[in-house]
């Protein structure tokens, strides 16, 4: 019997490991993020039919965690978010350099990396015109001051901080939402990109941001935001 039940563990766990990178490429697949010939976006490669080897490769890739596959933007100064609220840094000259899955989300979107440039090619993967420009929807540029800060740790510590403050919207902790997510930045854990962008598809709706993780905007900001307390902090 024992045996029996760990034959059934071993093949349920085999099931899971195909079905789970398969609802992933399905889920990519009519998003923008395929950039190969079947891509339903405005970038798209000219004959590659691979879709997940933009980003990802099981052999050669880059040391960059997961399977990275994409180079890696050598930018450094980027133009950080801040806002005289903001309690994560002084300043925007003072913001931690950003790391982790948002440098890998930004050699493509900063706009300085084609997105053809794989590390287990070695070279572009050959393109339509559109796809060797960075005047698409989709590109950041290296001015980052109009979003959300990025790479920043999110803890209980920054809670107690942000949430002495007046007039601010606080904070929530401990996040236990199993959408919106913190990464690992800076040594601990905190927001990035992919916190609440999810870039194999996303639940967001008609009015929601691209890739977004919760079907509305504000249900995405309520899980580390708290709205109830008055203010305009952001």
């Amino acid at each position: 019997m024992k045996s029996m039940k760990f034959v059934i563990i071993i093949a349920m766990c085999g099931i899971g490991c195909i079905l789970i990178p398969l609802l992933t490429f399905a889920g990519v697949s009519t998003t923008k993020h395929n950039l190969s010939i079947s891509g339903p976006g405005p970038a798209q490669a000219s004959t590659e039919t691979g879709i997940c080897k933009f980003c990802h490769t099981p052999h050669n890739a880059s040391p960059a965690s997961p399977l990275w596959n994409h180079e890696i933007t050598e930018v450094t100064d980027y133009i950080h978010y801040w806002s005289p609220t903001l309690v994560s840094y002084a300043s925007a000259e003072a913001a931690p350099p950003i790391d982790g899955f948002s440098r890998l989300c930004l050699s493509c979107h900063d706009g300085t990396v084609a997105l053809g440039a794989l590390v287990n090619r070695g070279e572009i993967i050959g393109t339509v015109p559109e796809f060797l420009s960075f005047g698409m929807e989709g590109y950041l540029g290296t001015d980052l001051s109009g979003g959300h800060p990025i790479s920043i740790t999110f803890d209980q510590s920054l809670a107690n901080r942000r949430n002495t403050e007046p007039d601010v919207l606080h904070l929530n902790w401990p996040l236990t939402d199993k959408e919106v997510k913190l990464y690992p930045t800076q040594g601990g854990f905190g927001v990035q990109c992919s916190s609440c962008h999810d870039p194999h598809g996303g639940k967001g709706g008609p009015e929601a941001p691209p890739f977004w993780r919760k079907e509305t905007y504000d249900d995405v900001c309520l899980v580390c935001h708290d709205a109830s307390p008055a203010g305009t902090g952001h």
